[in-house]
């Protein structure tokens, strides 16, 4: 029988309905167009229920409109229209699984989403849900996932979803008046399990069941309302029993199986933690990893290590008492030596470079700024080299700042990483992001007082333009070092240097090539660089950084000038992509490493022009010996001072210019 108002609405809207085609004909359905699901007035009762469901617990699916709850395939299938589209409902042959329902290359498609329990350690477990490889805490997060992402539900199919398709009804009238009834739903679900015989966790004395009374338990079962759970609950009914046959007592006023719920699962993968010999994760059944037993039709554990039939609580306390003492004693120990190798990642709060400290063989124990010996021997080195000697002198020494080269087992187990390119993006690699950007604003200084510090001919500081473009050019094609390409670049467009026409000037006269390749290429290369635009070079050693390292660490107020997400219109995007980079960053950290190695081998370093490229040279050179310790922004205003000044001896401004 059903109620009235059931029965209202079948009869208001019996129009909808229409007998299926090609189907069982003991299973009838109704088949409707997406226009017709979405009801025009839906009631105001209606509408003030189907609020209430929305209000619920987040994590919950009900609480979401693409949730419908158990309507038919063939009905999911008219409601996706538009390659995108999207639902998620129940599994009726699977009860408590879903499935995601979406139109991909305009054919529908049904993924099942699988529903798994993790079992972390003896005793405390966890559900997981997931399409192929990701796991995820409840069904809404694996949908904000792969919405979010724009990642493919699938390898093979590679089909994205993006739009969801809402109900607007509440789940009531959803499963009452489109879905199948529940006799044709029980039907359906007993022809399921006639043709694929489900196991579940059996905890009686080891008896089978008779096939009737086990269809009847189940059925009765959901009738009560804990079909979704009952498998979860079976499962911690397990653990409960291996407690006690461990001799660990459950207490009736702990009201729980555990002392304390277990904690949230985390989302980056856990450590494995060890389990004992004798005791595998259990995993839920499902279609497709149903297992049967050609001699009886009693249920299984989905793992029976060495042989053993675990069908009943007894076969669990043999396995338990088998268990020798020497299998103990090694877990033992392989815990022991678990925490024993495990260390806590330290919190660097000093600076790596110690200018004081630094024993250098170029400079005297004591220097002033800008010492001019030490300028002219710095020069003599650049010259005595090419521009491919120096832009890899130039990676050598990114590499060892960055920790991608020269990492020892020591300092990555101080980092709790491999590499420096892993550490930036984590709360505690703070103190290098830090480094990184002082060496990238240092390198900046550096080249352009080698522009500015050629006070003879425009002729050579117009060679000295086309030694750094040079450089810059090998970086970015051959070497592929970014952070040393960005610092150059980035002197080279520092107003001090671009005011200089003369300069540029003969520089297009008598170095044409490489002009054109500074404008056409590595400026739009450059630009796209820091828009999140630039396609990567063939092979990079060391990554753009200096985004991600300024979106962490930038302080409100900097001598740079503001960034460019937060002038430009599409400021928002840029900031994600660099943040999307960030990930690829860490990610594929050890193919960098790897790319350097390859690009330095045999490669025959010249140790005074490697001093000149460390960071704790510069700070000495460019400051003096006590100069270098003093506050940050204090040295980077200052020294742009002295920039202006002598970018304005060698090009002076013109009689009719105001200076402002």
């Amino acid at each position: 029988m059903t109620s009235p108002l059931v029965q209202n609405i079948i009869d208001d809207f019996h129009g909808y309905r229409e007998p299926a085609a090609g189907l069982d004909a003991t299973v009838d359905y109704v088949k409707f167009s997406r226009d017709q699901f979405i009801l025009d007035c839906p009631s105001e009762k209606l509408h003030r229920e189907l609020e209430e469901e929305l209000k619920m617990d987040c994590e919950e699916p009900r609480s979401h409109a693409w949730y419908h709850g158990a309507i038919p395939r063939q009905v999911a299938e008219n409601l996706v229209q538009r390659d995108g589209d999207f639902l998620i409902r129940d599994s009726l042959s699977s009860p408590g699984c879903y499935v995601l329902t979406s139109q991909w290359r305009n054919a529908a498609q049904h993924f099942k989403i699988n529903k798994k329990v993790v079992m972390l350690n003896e005793a405390y477990t966890r559900v997981e849900y997931r399409l192929e490889r990701e796991g995820f805490d409840s069904v809404p997060a694996l949908i904000r996932y792969y919405v979010g992402n724009r990642k493919p539900v699938s390898q093979v199919v590679g089909a994205i979803i993006f739009q969801p398709i809402n109900r607007a009804l509440p789940l009531r009238c959803l499963e009452e008046k489109y879905g199948l009834s529940n006799n044709h739903r029980d039907r359906l679900m007993a022809q399921e399990r006639r043709s694929q015989k489900r196991l579940s966790l059996n905890i009686t004395n080891g008896h089978t069941h008779d096939n009737t009374r086990g269809a009847h338990d189940s059925t009765q079962c959901r009738d009560n309302g804990v079909g979704r759970g009952s498998q979860l609950r079976l499962v911690c009914l397990m653990t409960c029993f291996v407690h006690v046959f461990s001799g660990q007592a459950i207490r009736g006023s702990d009201s729980q199986l555990c002392p304390k719920p277990p904690p949230k699962p985390s989302k980056v993968p856990l450590a494995r933690l060890p389990r004992s010999p004798c005791l595998q994760p259990l995993v839920l059944p499902s279609s497709s990893s149903s297992l049967t037993d050609s001699s009886s039709t009693s249920p299984r554990l989905t793992a029976t290590p060495k042989g053993l039939d675990r069908s009943s609580y007894h076969h669990a306390i043999a396995a338990l008492e088998n268990t020798s003492e020497e299998e103990e004693e090694e877990e033992d120990k392989w815990r022991e030596k678990e925490k024993s190798s495990f260390q806590r990642p330290v919190v660097e709060t000093e600076s790596a470079f110690r200018p004081a400290e630094f024993g250098s063989r170029l400079l005297p124990p004591e220097n002033k700024p800008l010492e001019m010996v030490v300028l002219k021997r710095s020069k003599e080195l650049l010259l005595s080299h090419n521009h491919h000697s120096i832009a890899r002198h130039l990676l050598m020494a990114d590499c060892q700042v960055a920790r991608i080269l020269g990492v020892t087992p020591e300092l990555k187990c101080r980092m709790g990483v491999s590499s420096g390119l892993e550490l930036v993006t984590l709360p505690h690699g703070r103190q290098l992001r830090l480094d990184l950007m002082e060496r990238h604003h240092t390198m900046a200084i550096g080249v352009a007082v080698d522009i500015l510090g050629c006070t003879g001919s425009v002729e050579e500081r117009a060679s000295t333009l086309n030694r750094i473009i040079l450089v810059a050019l090998e970086l970015k094609d051959t070497v592929g070092d970014l952070f040393a390409f960005t610092a150059l670049m980035k002197a080279l467009d520092l107003p001090q240097i671009s005011r200089l026409e003369e300069t540029w000037t003969t520089l297009r006269r008598n170095y044409t090539q490489t002009a054109i390749s500074y404008e056409k290429t590595l400026k739009p290369f450059y630009k796209n660089l820091y828009e999140g635009t630039a396609s990567s070079p063939p092979v990079v050693c060391v990554p753009l950084l200096l985004p991600l390292l300024t979106l962490m660490e930038r302080p409100s107020v900097t001598p740079e000038g503001a960034e460019l997400w937060e002038t430009s219109d599409q400021g928002c995007d840029i900031m994600l992509r660099h943040l999307e980079a960030a990930r690829d960053v860490a990610h594929s950290a050890p193919s960098y490493t790897a790319n350097a190695q390859k690009i330095l081998q045999e490669f025959q370093c010249d140790d005074e022009l490697l001093e000149v490229f460390k960071t704790d040279f510069q700070l000495r050179l460019l400051w003096g010996s006590r100069g270098a310790s003093v506050n940050q922004s204090d040295r980077y205003s200052k020294f742009n001072l002295i920039l202006t000044a002598l970018s304005r001896k060698l090009e002076p401004l013109p009689k009719t210019q105001t200076l402002i």
